[in-house]
């Protein structure tokens, strides 16, 4: 997708949505966090067209393959490319290929926390070439350049700690809880990100979503 340069472009940022296997729908703060962009990419675990439709209504949208979206039926490219504001943007959901991606998450249950040495290298080197990297898939927040190319993610809009209904069971799921307790304080909200674009300078943003994760069940009078 290529989108023609001059003036000044705010691209929306959003990745693991997991609207249908954890969320029933976008949370409400999604669209006042995006009002005004000109484009939305998302990073992948979609987990259901509704919530690219949804995303449609604020902008244009392309979206990538998340590790959850095969399992729940969605298929999308595991890669993207976009042009806008003159600037090449790589979208992916930033998996680093089987054995990389177990050692790293053995390690980061280990460990309390992502281990995330060498991904910024690994994905600027997947889009060579190009300004901007976005990527998910470790609902946190992160931002680093590698000679000369920004790789960003914005985090998570779905956040575990955030879920009142979630519930940690199991071995694994106690794992999931130690990982997740060692990550910063900004890993702990959900966030959407926006790329402002001028001049053919990337400024990355994180935005924190105001309101609640989901929204409050209906209650009904017998």
């Amino acid at each position: 997708m290529t989108t023609p340069g001059g003036g000044i472009y705010r691209v929306g940022v959003v990745s693991d949505t997991h609207v249908g296997d954890a969320l029933p729908a976008l949370p409400a703060g999604i669209a006042p966090a995006l009002a005004g962009v000109d484009l939305i990419l998302h990073a992948g675990d979609v987990t259901t067209r509704a919530a690219l439709d949804q995303l449609s209504a604020i902008a244009p949208v392309v979206a990538v393959q998340g590790n959850h979206d095969h399992k729940a039926g969605l298929e999308l490219p595991t890669q993207a490319v976009v042009t806008i504001g003159g600037v090449r943007i790589g979208l992916t959901h930033g998996l680093r290929g089987r054995v990389p991606e177990t050692a790293a998450v053995l390690a980061g249950i280990a460990r309390g926390r992502p281990v995330m040495a060498g991904l910024s290298r690994t994905l600027a080197a997947r889009f060579r070439g190009a300004d901007c990297v976005v990527f998910g898939h470790f609902h946190v927040p992160y931002l680093a350049y590698v000679q000369g190319t920004t790789v960003f993610s914005p985090g998570a809009v779905y956040v575990a700690e955030a879920d009142p209904f979630m519930r940690y069971r199991g071995m694994r799921g106690r794992a999931f809880q130690r990982f997740r307790s060692g990550l910063p304080a900004a890993a702990h909200q959900p966030h959407v990100g926006i790329l402002e674009i001028a001049d053919r300078v990337v400024m990355p943003r994180f935005v924190p979503l105001t309101g609640a994760l989901r929204a409050a069940p209906t209650t009904v009078d017998p």
